[in-house]
């Protein structure tokens, strides 16, 4: 026996489209228990399932990556804008040192023999 399974796509976006497939009996009763196992529904599972045998990763999952990837980015520059201020702080130091040096040396007592 073929049970009928439609899917119902939950759209987050209008890019989600609906499909129909057919299933027998016993993959629609494993897939109603792996979803129960899961806490999921059976749209999820079978996106999930076909996900993984595309090796795709999960929207949310990629999603989730790429904000992770932006705050870090993020923290970088903010980071390498602080340490270029600090940099040229310290540059503009050194320049002053240098410049108090070959005054002071300037201003030794040569030593002639």
């Amino acid at each position: 026996m073929v049970s009928h399974l439609y899917l119902v796509s939950m759209a987050r976006t209008s890019k989600d489209k609906t499909i129909s497939i057919r299933l027998s009996q016993a993959m629609l009763e494993a897939l109603d228990a792996r979803a129960v196992l899961d806490e999921k529904d059976r749209a999820q599972v079978i996106r999930e399932a076909i996900g993984k045998h595309l090796e795709m990763d999960d929207e949310d999952e990629v999603e989730t990556r790429l904000d992770f990837l932006e705050q870090s980015v993020n923290k970088l520059q903010g980071e390498y804008q602080q340490n270029k201020k600090t940099t040229e702080a310290l540059g503009k130091r050194m320049d002053e040192i240098t410049r108090l040096v070959s005054y002071c040396m300037e201003r030794l007592p040569s030593s002639k023999t």
